[in-house]
């Protein structure tokens, strides 16, 4: 190119920029164009141009009357009537408008639907649109009908549509105009204009003005294009960038809303008849504000008051403009709008949910109670549910009586008319109903119903049941206005009952006749309902966190205000803003994205005979499933060895985000962006790296306990027997997540079941189902139906994860993976914990200290400028003081302390999955056991050998054992055969060899052997003793009244030829041990407690730490283990599952107060009574073993699973796992929890206490030179020097003393007390050698003196609290690193600092041990001097028990243990404790 191309392209240049803006513009707006014509064609079929919707909108928002709400189908159009809502069914308004419609042409109906206001006309197809529109507008002016209140949107009305398309181009063209103006240097205009839409916006009262004038849609129209016009104006692509993503976003739901209306107009349109009578009342108390709303009034203030201030102080308008848009809060309302419009379109677009008002999902975050309509839990099908007053026996009677006369019967409660009972007919749950209120436990809200008879076993799901009247609508309406009053917000999910969802806050309506139309959101189904209350708690969250970016935006932004700042003041609010936009847009795609649980089977198999099981369940040929399963291939092996990596990177970022949405996060990440912003990002890279290095500790400590805990779980998956062909001859091994409905399985000796079946063959089964039903003693199983029983109950059933003790089986399956008994067990619906781990405990006594250490850079602030110093100056002080009074230290501390405390407990068979659940076994005070396999071994002994006919002991025990041979020489397979082998070991003379034997099964209750000519035999009592001459039926009563399980014992002579005979014949056999019996002894049998569990019990009792004993066993079994593990109980102490359900939520309070043993008590059950506990404010730990468990396990504020047999859903729920069935690593754990709050209250003491210090000589120093002593790099090192490597070293090493406060959470009022000392102390030694030097050198000298001070001294207080080898060597390396950087030249300059002689050290090394020595005295001085004030000491002294985690666990402890908080007067207690292997008796009574 020449140098006249060269000049020419250079001249024609601005002509070539400006040509490409208004191609730009041109397309943009085209296609803004296009986009408003596709969505209007997509949602409207009728003449209802663009043209005339765009027109309607402009009319609106210049203040003109609302235009009529129409839209035209195919052969229907939807017609506002205004003031039909308001208007009676036959009253004057609704002939006139009928009459008026009927007489226009190609009209075939007419329907009125008041509660949406609208006409329905059915066409014949002719567009009459307009006539029919202007029919009902005479017939409003004869009548004078207006408008009562702003008109009612339907999803597809035109204006809708035409208002979020005009929004959308409005945004397009100002975003081309704005590359094309910045492309061409086009003159900005002042952001007056944005930052007058902006303070209009969020200033509460002004906005609700606007609506007041425009409507709540055209006031949002009209502030959005004001918006867009103003920074278009202002050339900022960024806003305009963010408000297109936001608009874009709204209109997608409008867009889906439409195409949902049209998907269900048809439908809807025959059921449009809905009279006026149902009309949404007023609230009982105004609506509680949700997080947006809160921090928006907030912001508002803040807004109206620095807009006015900064406008009058600097006489401009531009500072109070900058103010303005600074201080709002976009990233709020951008993450809660992004949220509920990608939801929206979501729920439309793919889960068949009509939006009638989307407002509702705007709603969402602030929703806390959902009220359930019992009939929207129910499908039309009618069955069986409970019979009460029929004898055991003929309960299947009167199952069959009632299953033949369903339809006829009706639901309800109907007498059996031949026996003296009752049976419930209901109509069957909704598959999806258990899943649906477990996830609104799961969201933290309170799920209500009202009290009918039809919610059967789903009863235990609910928080609250309302009573009522009989009316069902009239109760739910009730309901609400009951639950508003108590300031909630309700959402309401219901079928049919309209007044309830008039009144509700938000309305979810499942699809049926009549209550369809107020509704604010109708689901097709349960699924969608499950999607829309799946969303409540990911609403909450993404209101939160916008809440949390808008104030960290504006303060950044307040930043960037200062002069001398580089930047633009609404910066990061447009950053946020923009960030806020895609947090709530991603974390709806994330709800939108998780799968519905799988519909629950609502057969009931045990119901049913074998045949009508098989006839019900599809045919299953597994062969073929087995044959056709896919082999590996190379490439699948290989990318098998690529996953596991993939897998671990993306296991460790999840758990990096866990961990960073710790509470001290933001508060921190403010701190780091805002030294950045002042230019210090040397400390921003500090606080970022501490951040991110805590949350990089905290997840790898949870991923390594998590892969543990899977290879724990990996060994647990049973196999399966397969039966296959008709014949049953074939066998195959699969795995039991192989297994279908269907296919037939065989289960043996020592199995375990590997899904639940209905039993098609049986011999002498026995299962032990301990695990999922706590029953401590086998269960026989028989193959005739079980109707209307309890899983407990269910003998014709076997269920995955039990164990068959004896006998075989083959069995149909009827449930496998998350179907099964023992998954729904785990999975019972139970409320969130609170928050647990010492982030969040500690998050208090931070959002106190954050106060403060934004009040102290204030005062250096202020006191700098007050000494005329540099804003620019005076700010960066005041920020450099506040972001180094933040404790960044404190979550690393935490995570290090909670990590070094679950590795001591993992070397005592502990194994802990959350870290943060050690700090809550510290505060525990109520911990409730199960009994079967927890507290006992799940194992039989003989407890008790009653001699009779003067017969002695030993006597009674060989003939039992001579009646119980192994079988085949192998183990025994009866739980009391192998019981009553183990008591007999020691008893002479025991021949087990018989010349015949008779073994136990199902119909004959006894085993029996003849040795000789003497026949021994065992078995039930009440079989035996009708077999002799003997009377013990008193004694056996009395055995049975102690929980025992009772056998009884005989003998018998018998001739040569009756021998003869039971060898060759097993009846004959059989014939002889039914008479001519000698009665010689009683046994009783019972649970075989853990060795350690009495210690553990008596541990817990010597903490102030109550017991709870809940099980699925029998009460007097229960009370019985309960005494002799040294928990005695009265009658008045124990209580069943039947009396718990027939209790007020008031009375389950009083007994989970009163009660000790909680008996015969069903998962549910568990899960309310930990719930009911939690409620009273207890820290409660649930310790179990069995799926029976898992779902209280993770209800507890602290889940603790024992690993044993059987144990997989207690593991996965648990939060620390007790390793081979140790529960006396309980104690150590507790006593663990105990320590962590010690170590940390300690550590929390430097931090806090170092930092006050540091600002208290900040403010002392600038109010006597008008600047900071230290610069923001020395306040950087004292940090890095004090804050992570001492504090964290004192966090993971044993105290020098127990803390009166440990166990209850730190005693704050000890702790402040120390604090106080320490900060006072630092900042005395640092203030007083810095005056020190300053007299006798420079400055610099000065602050070097000084920095010098405050680290030793803080260094020297880590060791008043902790005189370990890592403390000490960690405070004396700290001190080394700070005397090598400030005596290295250059080093030192770069600091601000200079070396130091012998003079500078003394003066500084001397004030710091003076310092510290004050601090370590003075908090026993205050107590003392308050004690006595007082009349009685301010803390308290407790003895406290001696930690084995930290010493030996063999050999006899005694220690001294003294009591003190910081430095308080301790006292001295002597602790003894008896420390011994598993399996030996431990005692840990102090």
């Amino acid at each position: 190119m020449g140098l006249f191309g060269l000049v020419r392209s250079t001249a024609s240049l601005p002509l070539r920029v400006l040509d490409t803006g208004v191609r730009t513009t041109a397309l943009v707006a085209t296609a803004g164009v296009h986009l408003v014509g596709d969505t209007t064609r997509a949602a409207a079929a009728g003449p209802a141009s663009l043209v005339n919707a765009v027109t309607d909108v402009v009319a609106e928002l210049f203040g003109g009357e609302s235009s009529r709400r129409c839209w035209q189908g195919a052969e229907r159009c939807w017609i506002e009537v205004r003031g039909l809502d308001d208007a009676a069914p036959d009253g004057d308004l609704a002939r006139a408008v009928r009459a008026a419609l009927e007489g226009c042409r190609g009209v075939d109906s007419v329907s009125l639907n008041h509660p949406l206001s609208r006409a329905v006309v059915h066409t014949d197809g002719t567009e009459v649109l307009e006539e029919l529109c202007e029919a009902v507008a005479a017939a409003e002016d004869r009548l004078g009908a207006r408008r009562t209140d702003e008109p009612i949107d339907l999803p597809a009305d035109p204006i809708v549509l035409a208002s979020s398309t005009t929004a959308v181009g409005a945004n397009l063209v100002g975003l081309a105009v704005t590359v094309a103006g910045r492309a061409l240097a086009w003159p900005r205009f002042a952001p007056g204009m944005a930052a007058a839409v902006a303070f209009v916006d969020y200033q509460p009262r002004l906005r609700a003005l606007v609506e007041e004038w425009l409507g709540d849609s055209a006031a949002d129209t009209a502030l959005s294009l004001a918006a867009s016009i103003g920074y278009t104006l202002g050339q900022q692509p960024t806003s305009l960038g963010v408000d297109l993503f936001m608009h874009l976003v709204r209109l997608g739901e409008t867009r889906a809303g439409a195409q949902a209306w049209l998907d269900r107009e048809p439908d809807l349109a025959g059921h449009a008849d809905a009279d006026g009578l149902v009309r949404s009342r007023e609230r009982p108390v105004p609506l509680p504000l949700g997080p947006v709303e809160k921090h928006g009034d907030r912001s508002g203030v803040v807004q109206g008051v620095g807009a006015v201030g900064l406008g009058v102080a600097t006489g401009g308008i531009n500072g109070a403009a900058t103010t303005a848009l600074v201080a709002a809060p976009k990233a709020a309302r951008n993450s809660r709008e992004a949220f509920a419009g990608t939801l929206g379109r979501g729920l439309a677009e793919h889960h068949g949910v009509l939006p009638l008002n989307s407002d509702a999902l705007r709603m969402l975050d602030r929703v806390d109670a959902v009220l359930v309509d019992p009939r929207a839990l129910c499908t039309d099908e009618l069955r069986v549910g409970r019979i009460r007053g029929v004898a055991d026996h003929r309960r299947a009677e009167a199952w069959q009586w009632a299953q033949d006369r369903l339809d006829a019967l009706g639901a309800g409660w109907h007498d059996v008319p031949w026996a003296e009972g009752r049976v419930l007919i209901r109509h069957a749950n909704h598959p999806l109903a258990p899943a649906l209120l477990r996830e609104v436990r799961r969201s933290d809200a309170a799920v209500v119903s009202v009290d009918v008879a039809g919610l059967d076993d789903l009863r235990p799901a609910f928080d609250d049941l309302h009573a009522h009247d009989g009316d069902l609508d009239a109760g739910l309406a009730d309901a609400v206005r009951a639950l508003q009053r108590d300031g909630r917000t309700v959402a309401v999910v219901s079928v049919d009952a309209a007044q309830a969802m008039a009144d509700a806050d938000v309305a979810i309506g499942v699809t049926a006749d009549g209550a369809w139309w107020h509704a604010d959101l109708v689901a097709a189904d349960l699924a969608g309902v499950w999607r829309i209350l799946h969303a409540l708690p990911a609403a909450r969250r993404a209101s939160e966190r916008g809440v949390q970016l808008a104030t960290g935006a504006s303060l950044l932004g307040a930043l960037l205000m200062v002069p001398g700042v580089r930047g633009r003041g609404p910066g990061p609010v447009t950053v946020g803003a923009g960030t806020g936009g895609w947090i709530g847009y991603r974390m709806a795609r994330t709800v939108l994205a998780a799968e519905v649980p799988a519909e629950r089977p609502t057969r009931e198999w045990h119901a049913m005979s074998a045949e009508q099981v098989r006839d019900l369940l599809p045919a299953s040929d597994p062969s073929d499933r087995l044959r056709d399963a896919p082999r590996p291939s190379r490439v699948h092996r290989a990318a098998r060895g690529v996953a596991p990596v993939r897998d671990n990177l993306a296991d460790f970022a999840s758990a990096i985000r866990e961990e960073l949405s710790d509470p001290l996060t933001p508060v921190l990440a403010i701190g780091s962006a805002a030294s950045a912003v002042l230019g210090s990002p040397i400390d921003a890279i500090l606080v970022g790296s501490v951040l991110t290095g805590n949350a990089a500790l905290a997840a790898v400590q949870r991923l390594r306990a998590e892969r543990l805990l899977h290879r724990l779980l990996a060994v647990q998956d049973p196999p399966a027997r397969l039966v296959l062909g008709d014949d049953g001859d074939d066998y195959a091994t699969a795995d039991a997540t192989a297994l279908r409905p269907g296919d037939v399985i065989e289960v043996r000796p020592g199995e375990v079941v590997p899904a639940d079946a209905r039993l098609v063959e049986a011999t002498d089964l026995e299962v032990d189902e301990s695990s999922l039903t706590g029953e401590s003693l086998p269960v026989p199983k028989r193959l005739a139906a079980t109707p209307a029983a309890a899983v407990a109950e269910r003998a014709c059933m076997i269920h995955a994860t039990t164990t068959v003790v004896a006998g075989t089986a083959v069995a149909i399956v009827t449930a496998v993976g998350g179907q099964t008994e023992a998954r729904r067990a785990e999975l019972t619906p139970g409320a969130q914990t609170d928050a647990i781990g010492l982030q969040a405990q500690l998050s208090e006594l931070t959002n106190k200290a954050w106060p403060v250490s934004l009040a102290g850079g204030g005062v250096v602030t202020a006191l700098s400028l007050l000494r005329r110093g540099n804003l620019r100056q005076a700010i960066s002080s005041g920020v450099a003081v506040s972001v180094a009074a933040v404790p960044e230290g404190l979550p690393l501390v935490a995570t290090l302390a909670q990590q070094a405390s679950a590795r001591r407990l993992s070397g005592l068979g502990a194994l802990v999955r959350s870290p943060r659940s050690v700090e809550a076994l510290g505060r525990v005070d109520v911990v409730c056991f199960d009994k079967t396999g927890t507290l006992s071994e799940n194992r039989l002994r003989v407890t008790s050998v009653d001699a009779l006919n003067g017969e002695d002991r030993d006597g009674v025990l060989r003939a039992a054992v001579r009646a119980t041979p192994r079988a085949n020489g192998d183990g025994h397979e009866h739980a009391t055969d192998a019981a009553v082998a183990e008591a007999g070991i020691d008893v002479d003379g025991v021949d087990v060899d018989a010349d015949a034997h008779l073994p136990f099964r199902s119909g004959r209750p006894f085993s029996a052997s003849i040795h000789g000519t003497q026949l021994t035999i065992k078995g039930a009592p009440e079989m035996l003793l009708g077999a002799t001459d003997a009377d013990a039926t008193e004694r056996v009563a009395a055995m049975a009244a102690d929980g025992l399980r009772v056998l009884a014992v005989a003998t018998r002579e018998l001739t040569d030829a009756q021998v003869r005979d039971a060898r060759a014949d097993a009846d004959a056999f059989d014939e002889l041990c039914r008479g001519g019996l000698h009665l010689i002894g009683l046994l009783g049998l019972a649970d075989t407690p853990r060795p350690e569990s009495a210690a553990v019990l008596a541990g817990l009792a010597a903490h102030g730490i109550e017991a709870r004993l809940i099980t699925g066993d029998h009460p007097v079994t229960a009370s019985a283990i309960a005494a002799e593990l040294g928990l005695p109980v009265t009658l008045d102490q124990v209580i069943t599952g039947n009396d718990w359900e027939a209790l007020s939520r008031r009375d389950q309070e009083r007994a989970v107060r009163e009660r000790i043993v909680f008996a015969r008590m069903s998962p549910e059950h568990k899960v309310q009574i930990v719930e009911t506990l939690q409620r009273l404010d207890r820290v409660v730990a649930m310790v179990g073993d069995g799926a029976n468990d898992a779902a209280a396990i993770r209800a507890a504020t602290v889940g603790i699973g024992v690993a044993a047999r059987g144990s997989d859903p207690a593991r996965t729920a648990a939060d620390v796992m007790l390793l081979d069935g140790r529960i006396g690593a309980l104690l150590d754990a507790l006593d663990e929890g105990r320590q962590l709050w010690q170590r940390v209250q300690a550590a929390v003491a430097v931090l806090l206490g170092g930092n006050a210090g540091e600002v208290g000589f900040a403010i002392l120093g600038t109010a006597l030179t008008g600047r900071a002593p230290l610069n923001t790099r020395q306040l950087l090192l004292v940090n890095m020097l004090t804050d992570a490597l001492p504090a964290a070293a004192l966090a993971v090493s044993r105290p020098t003393s127990s803390a009166s406060g440990a166990g209850n959470g730190p005693d704050e009022r000890a702790l402040w007390r120390t604090v106080g000392v320490r900060g006072a102390t630092t900042a005395g030694a640092a203030t007083a050698a810095w005056a020190m030097a300053g007299v006798t050198g420079r400055p610099q000298r000065a602050s070097t003196v000084a920095l010098v001070a405050l680290v030793a001294t803080q260094l020297g207080q880590t060791l008043i609290d902790s005189r370990s080898p890592l403390v000490v060597g960690t405070a004396l390396g700290s001190l080394a690193a700070l005397g090598a950087l400030v005596s290295t030249p250059g080093v030192s300059q770069l600091l601000g600092s200079t070396p130091l002689g012998p003079v500078g050290w003394a003066q500084a090394l001397g004030t710091a041990a003076g310092a510290t020595a004050i601090a370590a005295v003075a908090p026993r001085v205050l107590a003392r001097s308050g004690s006595e004030a007082a009349g009685q000491s301010s803390t308290s002294s407790t003895p406290t028990r001696q930690s084995t985690a930290y010493s030996s666990r063999n050999g006899h402890v005694n220690a001294v243990v003294t009591t003190s908080v910081n430095g308080s007067e301790p006292a001295e207690t002597a602790t003894s404790a008896t420390l011994g292997e598993a399996g030996d008796r431990t005692s840990n009574t102090p």
